[in-house]
């Protein structure tokens, strides 16, 4: 019987890929003629290895494929339609590892319309669509990145789970079921998933100032598109460029991002998770150096969740407790004068947690710095190559030497 389950589970999963790809295929067929439809893919091939304590929600490596692994890390099929000269449909199709490991997870990240005025003044877009927040989530496509790996804000797993709040030790000492789930937290940015909801966007003076505000499903760590119960949230961002080499932007955003489960469904009273972040971002180039980087403060209010009684903490569902982070990148790339289309560059990368609640000396997660090497070769238009190498300390845990990664990854895209 679970055999038969499974069969039409994979059956109905390689049928639903099939319609979309079929739908792509016969969109290129019948439009790539016409002038208003562009089509493209992009496919990474990945080689990894990673120190022994490493794992997925630590530094994107799963702690069973350390070994070191060869294979199809994500594909890729995206298709942009001018319907008329202010109507635009936009769309990305992504098969990729789930939680870095099988090529089974399918995703449809970007699915909407964007309405563009005649001058491109001001735009409305409608569906799913990347989180204007910040500048590294404009990077969505690997061939944006530098770097292999995601800034800490984006890949590392805090403990604050969207399902039973805050709980010491997450994941890696308090493994907590929940919904035949072992909780692992949330990041602080969601970076796999865009954003749904509806966006206004606004050049307030072209090519200088940038204005975007959008009303969307919920908080920036939300990792589902729909939650349930449903949720609504504000992301905003103002980008100015003053001068050619230098780009500066602002971002703000609120939301809810608790999700329904077994253990909050009792709850005659529904807790509050609500998450606020603002952020600073910056790129500077000059001559061959580019300078990039984030400054992100992440502020939530959430219950406390007791593990052994699996049970909410009363008093803080009637009074949430105030927890923060600051994540903090740096990113300098030099690009080869000798060697073009090659580059070699350098981030560094923390993420730190305030204390609890009435103490002075108790982070509620621990603090993280990464250092990553990284350098490119943009073989030819079609093909990039990639390699990074990454060192980790987490505090309070005796693995120096123990979270590094080795990452290979070519990517081929039309």
């Amino acid at each position: 019987m679970d055999i038969s389950i499974r069969l039409l589970s994979a059956f109905n999963k390689t049928k639903y890929i099939f319609c979309c790809v079929t739908l792509f295929l016969l969109l290129q067929s019948n439009l790539m003629a016409q002038s208003g439809f562009a089509f493209s893919g992009l496919t990474d091939f990945e080689y990894a290895k990673a120190g022994s304590k490493s794992h997925y929600y630590y530094n994107e490596i799963d702690k069973d494929a350390i070994d070191g692994h060869f294979g199809i890390a994500q594909l890729n099929i995206m298709g942009r339609l001018n319907i008329n000269k202010h109507l635009i449909f936009n769309a990305r199709f992504l098969l990729e590892k789930d939680k870095g490991v099988k090529l089974n997870k399918f995703a449809v990240p970007q699915l909407n319309v964007q309405w563009v005025s005649k001058k491109r003044k001001v735009g409305i877009t409608v569906g799913s669509f990347t989180n204007p927040f910040g500048s590294f989530n404009q990077k969505q496509l690997s061939t944006k990145r530098n770097f292999i790996g995601l800034p800490l804000a984006y890949s590392y797993f805090n403990n604050i789970s969207d399902k039973i709040g805050f709980v010491k030790d997450l994941g890696d000492v308090a493994k907590i079921p929940i919904d035949n789930e072992v909780q692992w937290g949330s990041t602080n940015l969601y970076y796999g998933e865009y954003t749904t909801g509806a966006m206004f966007s606004w050049n307030i003076k072209r090519s200088k100032v940038n204005w975007k505000i959008a009303l969307v499903s919920g908080a920036s760590n939300l990792q589902k598109q729909f939650s349930d119960p449903l949720h609504f949230g504000v992301i905003s961002r103002l980008k100015i460029q003053p001068t050619y080499f230098w780009e500066q932007g602002f971002s703000v955003s609120h939301g809810n991002f608790y999700q329904s489960s077994e253990v909050g469904d009792l709850l005659s009273e529904k807790p509050k998770f609500t998450q606020s972040t603002i952020g600073m971002d910056f790129k500077i180039g000059k001559g061959y150096f580019e300078f990039s980087g984030e400054v992100i403060g992440s502020f939530y209010k959430v219950p406390q969740f007791n593990g052994d009684e699996l049970s909410f903490d009363a008093n803080t569902i009637k009074s949430p407790l105030n927890l923060s982070n600051l994540a903090v990148n740096l990113d300098i790339k030099y690009e080869l004068p000798v060697i073009q289309g090659s580059y070699i560059a350098y981030r560094i990368d923390h993420l730190r947690f305030s204390n609890l609640e009435n103490s002075n000396t108790q982070n509620w997660d621990n603090n993280v710095l990464r250092h990553s090497f990284a350098i490119g070769y943009h073989i030819n238009q079609y093909i990039l190559m990639r390699a990074t190498v990454s060192t980790q300390k987490i505090d309070n845990k005796e693995w120096n030497g123990k979270l590094g990664t080795f990452r290979l990854v070519a990517t081929a895209h039309f």
